[in-house]
């Protein structure tokens, strides 16, 4: 993967340094732009000892390769559609060079592996999803556009995990599992059966909290 010029939507900082970290360990340095996260977050100088990096307000991404910098799925969501990322667009996927991903890995566009990532084989990774370090992911599993899998999480086969959602730090998901849209799973959650759209849930075994409205 050949990249001179990256150009990163949205401004927040833990997501940047992850993503300059990966290129890092790709051996990768391109000129990076960041294009302010349209007031949802401070504008702020950014820098790094490998990198040349500016911060813009130009709105403009045709012919620039582009990715997303924020981690939460509704903003993550928000600054795609802000800047109307369509099949044309010219997406990066940024994957840590420390992970081990199937070769019969079904990846998306604008996806974000970090380090330590494990993904079994047939699995579907949808377009937008966030993956932290120390990630597990079994066999025929299939995770929905936009959802932010954060660190340590464990994730066995067969397992369904719907459109927006956010698995906390430390779960554990059983197998064959079925996650529905916009839900959140509380850290440390043990996962043992289906958990239905909009909720929050957590706990060992994890259960239906409440709504969930934001």
């Amino acid at each position: 993967m050949e990249i001179e010029k990256l150009t990163i939507l949205g401004f927040n900082e833990p997501s940047i340094t992850m993503l300059l970290d990966i290129l890092n360990s790709k051996g990768l340095y391109p000129s990076i732009e960041i294009i302010n996260n349209l007031g949802l977050l401070p504008t702020k100088k950014y820098e790094h000892p490998k990198f040349n990096i500016e911060i813009i307000n130009d709105m403009d991404i045709n012919n620039k390769m582009v990715t997303l910098g924020v981690v939460k799925p509704k903003i993550r969501k928000i600054v795609s559609n802000v800047f109307e990322i369509n099949k044309d667009t010219l997406l990066v996927n940024l994957i840590s060079d420390n992970s081990d991903i199937s070769q019969t890995v079904k990846l998306g566009r604008g996806i974000v592996v970090n380090t330590l990532v494990s993904i079994a084989g047939h699995t579907t990774i949808g377009d937008f999803v966030f993956i932290n370090r120390n990630v597990s992911i079994g066999h025929h599993t299939v995770i929905g556009e936009y959802t932010t899998i954060n660190p340590g999480v464990n994730i066995a086969g067969n397992v369904i995990i719907g459109e927006g959602c956010q698995i906390g730090i430390g779960a554990n998901i059983i197998d064959g599992v079925k996650i529905g849209n916009n839900t959140i799973i509380g850290a440390g959650s043990l996962v043992t059966k289906d958990i239905p759209d909009n909720v929050v849930a957590y706990g060992n075994p994890c259960k239906i909290i409440r709504k969930n409205e934001t």
